[in-house]
């Protein structure tokens, strides 16, 4: 759908929450024990260490409760993560969880704002994030700062719900409902609203200068920004003594 026709095929996007409640913590947690959400974790986590990236440090941009991060490591030994999220309670809960799966010597989690990362340059062999764009307005200064802290060989993957347009919404929001269980229905409202379409995907990935990477809009629920990469050879030996 071409831009003339953009805003009045689509709603409007609204602006995710800044802060999550508790309650809404609990609930998300509690709706990762479901089917769904896992088989969505798995799939990401297999796409994720199918992009050519065998050793190093992967960065999980809003990671939430840590799941993608310790999926990856857990299947990769030669691999060590780093897992920021803007949620305080949200970073306790993935520490508890790697510490629970024997990893957090290999996945770190902090609390950051990925607007504004304090890492280094070029730093990251592996950019990920799943299902948290949406809650970033400032999508242009996220993607920037993936492109930043990433090595010039390194991978990305980034997927995100997509907004539907205004005869889809609320079909969307009840079929995410239904994977998820009622009591996420509020918070499924929230990231479809807030989610970005393709041609607003499109648009910041260009704005940012993130060379190399392709928009993948083929899933009508999803968009998956995605870039190969290639091994740094000296990475994981410097990770190595880091971590130990």
């Amino acid at each position: 759908m071409g831009s003339l026709w953009h805003p009045l095929v689509y709603p409007s996007r609204l602006d995710f929450p800044s802060e999550i409640s508790s309650e809404d913590i609990q609930t998300f947690i509690e709706s990762r024990e479901r089917e769904h959400p896992g088989k969505l974790e798995d799939e990401f986590a297999a796409r994720a260490l199918g992009l050519g990236i065998e050793s190093g440090i992967i960065l999980d941009v809003g990671t939430r409760v840590g799941l993608i991060a310790l999926k990856i490591v857990w299947q990769n030994e030669n691999l060590v993560a780093m897992g920021l999220d803007t949620a305080g309670p949200l970073v306790e809960r993935a520490r508890a969880t790697a510490t629970a799966w024997e990893l957090n010597e290999r996945a770190v989690f902090q609390v950051g704002d990925p607007r504004n990362m304090r890492f280094k340059g070029g730093y990251f062999d592996l950019v990920v994030s799943d299902c948290s764009l949406h809650r970033f307005d400032d999508v242009v200064g996220v993607l920037r700062e993936v492109g930043r802290v990433l090595k010039p060989k390194g991978a990305i993957l980034i997927r995100d719900y997509r907004r539907p347009n205004r005869l889809k919404m609320i079909g969307k929001i009840q079929q995410h409902t239904e994977l998820l269980g009622d009591a996420m229905r509020s918070q499924v409202e929230q990231a479809i609203q807030s989610a970005y379409t393709s041609d607003e995907i499109r648009q910041a990935v260009a704005e940012a200068g993130l060379a190399g990477v392709r928009v993948d809009d083929s899933n009508p629920d999803y968009i998956v920004i995605e870039r190969r990469g290639e091994t740094d050879p000296g990475s994981w030996v410097t990770t190595r003594e880091q971590y130990r």
